[in-house]
């Protein structure tokens, strides 16, 4: 009898070990595939729908206040339906051209209302019903987390309240996903993973275009005035039709990548949506391996689920993992972004982002000089598809002109409740969503361009912060179209990180030593 008892914890241990699949650490993908846990929930045994819905409230589908940008956002739920259905009915082969242009089609006149995805993929619906309580649920959160921004009448301390509470009624849940963060080359690191993506890159392509939707938007409605979000969305909205969705990616849109503000604040939720997307990926790659049969796709699918939810990692802390690297409870983030796990080749807050290139999270990313702290938190710049954090008005108007294509900077200015936002057209000119905005420039030192660069909600508060600093007594507001003609050019301070793209490494030659 004793000899059964410690026969089973030697095989539920292995089991469990084989489910977290350490084999990932460093980039080294397993060969072997993940095992069953013996502590899977009970109920992803039930295929059935649980009819969880909205938290009631009374800002429910104010998305529609944006219509362009909800009705893309109903769109979303096209594309993965229809290629679920494709791949769980033997029609892989039309996935990259009838398929795709179907998608397409429907991405580029996205419908009115919310589509129902069970509709769309009943197959899919019937074999893998309870992988859609876990979708389901966390496409919940995200567009309730939008219907708050967008919500009219609330102040920025009521949102922020509100988005709490949703984190709260989402995690109640048994099919939430943790707002850990969790190791993204970890997650990427199994036989199948990489699957779809270079089998399928222009459906896969759609996907991480859509996933790049659903992060850019938290910063564009994040403390952003409800009448100054529109306006961000014919930018934004644009971008993503024409380019996002057509571009070839390296790794998927992070949320902290798109939105660094709103991650800042609400770690956690950044952190789902990541682990929802890559629970997206991880599904998409199984499907798509044709090695597996039906039995083994059934058994990691629920692996995967397994990974990204709550449940799991009951009792683990954010920064944690340390001691486990590269494995499912490596919970460590970048010193200076909690709401992102660890990415391939990332040291500390350095990090290969696509379309930037090496970047430290940090610093500013046009000058280089660490960023500032408190309610004068600098600016974000949003152009050709990044979004990227500096430290003053000066880097983002010149990160701004520097960058082809259109481009959105939000600002602090000296009242927090009031954010700054300026959108450039295709020749650079500046509108903005102030009327009497001006601005202090007094270049000096770069290291404390903080100080002298910076946005004012009206000639009288820029004069009350010039009286408070007599170094500035000479000092002349700018107005916007003064100020727009001013360009610096690239800081002395600015340092390129030069390292290789990690997700394509160099080809080595025949011995074995990179060319």
């Amino acid at each position: 009898m004793r000899k059964s008892i410690f026969t089973f914890i030697a095989l539920a241990m292995i089991s469990i070990a084989a489910a977290q699949d350490h084999s990932g650490h460093q980039g080294t993908r397993s060969t072997s595939l993940p095992l069953m846990p013996p502590d899977m929930p009970r109920w992803m045994n039930s295929a059935g729908a649980d009819h969880l819905f909205y938290k009631a409230a009374p800002y429910n589908w104010s998305i529609q206040r944006i219509p362009a940008f909800a009705r893309d956002m109903y769109g979303t739920g096209v594309g993965h339906a229809m290629a679920y259905e494709a791949l769980v009915t033997g029609r892989k082969a039309q996935l990259e051209n009838r398929i795709f242009d179907t998608i397409n089609r429907v991405l580029q006149k996205p419908p009115r209302i919310p589509v129902d995805e069970a509709a769309l993929s009943p197959t899919f619906f019937r074999k893998y019903g309870y992988l859609e309580k876990v979708f389901d649920w966390a496409h919940i959160l995200h567009f309730q987390t939008i219907d708050v921004l967008t919500f009219p009448g609330w102040s920025d301390a009521q949102k922020e309240a509100e988005i709490e509470k949703l984190w709260q009624f989402y995690s109640a849940q048994p099919y939430a996903i943790t707002g850990l963060p969790m190791n993204m080359e970890y997650l990427d690191s199994f036989p199948f993973s990489g699957r779809f993506r270079t089998n399928y890159p222009k459906v896969n392509g759609l996907f991480w275009g859509y996933h790049w939707l659903q992060t850019v938007n938290y910063d564009m409605l994040f403390r952003v005035p409800v009448q100054d979000q529109a306006p961000q969305y014919e930018v934004l909205g644009s971008q993503y039709r024409t380019t996002e969705l057509y571009r070839i990616r390296d790794f998927m849109p992070m949320t902290a990548e798109m939105s660094p503000r709103f991650s800042k604040r609400f770690p956690q939720i950044a952190n789902a949506f990541d682990n929802l997307h890559m629970l997206h990926d991880n599904v998409n790659d199984i499907l798509a391996a044709e090695e597996l049969t039906e039995k083994q796709k059934q058994e990691q699918v629920k692996i995967a689920i397994y990974r990204v939810l709550s449940s799991t990692h009951q009792g683990h802390e954010p920064g944690s993992g340390e001691e486990v690297p590269g494995t499912l409870h490596d919970h460590r983030h970048p010193t200076s972004t909690p709401g992102m796990g660890f990415m391939k080749g990332m040291e500390d807050d350095v990090m290969y982002m696509s379309g930037m290139g090496w970047m430290d999270m940090s610093v500013c990313a046009h000058c280089s000089v660490p960023l500032p702290d408190g309610p004068m938190w600098g600016a974000t710049v949003t152009a050709d598809g990044w979004t990227m954090l500096v430290r003053c008005l000066m880097c983002a108007r010149d990160m701004a002109a520097e960058t082809p294509g259109r481009a959105i900077i939000r600002a602090a200015t000296e009242d927090p409740s009031r954010i700054l936002v300026l959108i450039s057209d295709e020749e650079g000119n500046l509108t903005s969503n102030i009327p009497e905005v001006v601005f202090l420039e007094e270049f000096g030192e770069h290291p404390e361009c903080s100080a002298w660069s910076r946005a004012f909600t009206s000639k009288e508060a820029f004069d009350r912060f010039v009286k408070e600093n007599p170094d500035l007594a000479q000092s002349k507001p700018l107005a916007l179209d003064a100020w727009a003609q001013i360009n610096r050019g690239t800081p002395d301070t600015y340092r390129k990180i030069d390292r290789p793209n990690p997700y394509r490494p160099e080809p080595t030659t025949p011995s074995g030593g990179s060319r």
